[in-house]
């Protein structure tokens, strides 16, 4: 069995159509840390990618978003199983300074 890639285009084809979710624990982040829905579409349709994850097709985006008129790093983990399926906002989050070096490198 081949080896899962994330195909890129796929996922944001499938983000930009709104045929995404938003699991539960990025809303309660995005509540908690003070960003929105649109700041994680943001993010996953314009952002980098900083890791992917094969064995959970799961991909984590980074990208720089306006809190509060402060910029911010904002990470958002997607997972993505086949190109027609829906996109999964698995998580979103601030990066913690104590994990992440810079939002792009981990300690």
């Amino acid at each position: 069995m081949p080896q899962w890639k994330i195909e890129l285009f796929a996922l944001r084809t499938q983000v930009q159509t709104q045929n995404f979710s938003i699991r539960p624990h990025a809303l309660q982040h995005a509540v908690k840390e003070g960003f929105t829905v649109e700041d994680m579409v943001q993010v996953v349709l314009h952002g980098k990618v900083v890791e992917t994850y094969p064995p959970r097709k799961r991909v984590l985006f980074y990208a720089n978003v306006i809190i509060e008129g402060v910029t911010m790093p904002l990470h958002v983990v997607c997972e993505h199983r086949l190109a027609d399926d829906s996109v999964d906002f698995v998580t979103a989050y601030l990066p913690d300074r104590d994990i992440w070096e810079t939002p792009t490198r981990r300690r």
